[in-house]
């Protein structure tokens, strides 16, 4: 059965009303911009002049601008250094949409991008794990409990906002309050998940890491998303695969494959995102789950037509659905 423009539409207009609780580890994505001209002569290596340089928030804080240029209204929680990298969040975050622990223990996780001619020619990482003291953790538990949501989304990049006893604090608030909780995993804490998840949105190679094969085919993809399911016992499972597009499962269900619908690849980076944050809030919204996983594929399909982590609007998803769907 075809699903109308006109509902996709009516699906999009009910983010506005949504409150989604966004909480992982938060980067910031460091933009190097400039020209290759000449190679230097202390070293056969190629000399960039650099023409400008941006910061903006990755992981958690990707996931957070994501939900919040969608229209919808998110509060992000995070853990960072406090030091010269870290005053850059405050060009995007506030009081009234985040709580964001600063302190001297840690160090703002930082992956630097050199971009010459819209390729990416390195990325250099400065990562340490985040380091959560016992008040602080009474802190956290506190703001969660007296925040009002619809949903929640966890978006781990395994650098240590996640462990045993926070995923305890975000299953009891899904529970409690009777909402959805999505994860966005890594493969080094699969260990320590569990379950009570409503949502689970592995990559390609993160699902590889847990079903020990290669997944190539649609039937691999199949069969990968029935023992993630099993594995985590949630209620739907969401494998996103790049160009092959996305294959969902629905806990008693039909398994589905959409696929891709971008022209052009230009950078990945945050696409992951932006599928949990679209999928999240359309669930939410009265999708059922394959008009969720569309809409998350059509934002997927905007956003790596660009360079960097980037962020889908209202009015650019609108725009996509018409152009496959026609006026």
């Amino acid at each position: 059965m075809r699903i109308s423009k006109k509902r996709l539409f009516d699906i999009i207009d009910n983010f506005k009303t949504k409150r989604i609780l966004v909480y992982g580890d938060l980067i910031l994505d460091r933009y190097i911009i400039g020209d290759i001209e000449r190679i230097s002569r202390e070293a056969p290596v190629p000399i960039l002049k650099v023409k400008k340089e941006k910061f903006r928030p990755g992981g958690a804080g990707n996931v957070t601008l994501n939900i919040q240029s969608l229209s919808a209204k998110p509060h992000l929680i995070s853990f960072t250094g406090n030091d010269g990298f870290s005053k850059h969040f405050n060009d995007f975050f506030n009081d009234k949409n985040s709580n964001i622990f600063f302190n001297n223990r840690n160090k703002t996780i930082v992956k630097s991008r050199i971009i010459s001619q819209n390729q990416q020619l390195i990325r250099i990482d400065r990562e340490e794990s985040v380091n959560i003291n016992d008040n602080e953790l009474k802190d956290l538990e506190r703001i969660i409990k007296g925040l009002n949501v619809d949903a929640i989304i966890l978006s781990d990049y395994s650098t240590g906002s996640i462990n045993s006893e926070i995923l305890t604090m975000f299953k009891r608030k899904s529970k409690e309050d009777d909402i959805l909780l999505l994860l966005d995993p890594k493969p080094i804490n699969y260990s320590i998940y569990g379950k009570d998840f409503s949502i689970i949105t592995p990559n390609t190679a993160e699902a590889e890491a847990l079903v020990k094969f290669k997944i190539i085919s649609d039937e691999d993809a199949r069969k990968a998303v029935k023992i993630i399911s099993r594995r985590f016992k949630t209620k739907h499972t969401v494998l996103t695969r790049g160009e092959k597009g996305i294959t969902a499962f629905e806990r008693g269900k039909n398994i589905f494959t959409i696929p891709s619908y971008s022209h052009e690849v230009y950078d990945v980076t945050g696409a992951g995102d932006t599928v949990a944050s679209v999928l999240l809030l359309s669930l939410c919204s009265g999708a059922n789950l394959k008009e969720a996983v569309i809409l998350s594929n059509l934002a997927a399909s905007i956003v790596i037509e660009r360079i960097g982590a980037s962020q889908c609007s209202v009015e650019e998803l609108k725009k996509r659905i018409i152009d496959i769907y026609g006026k």
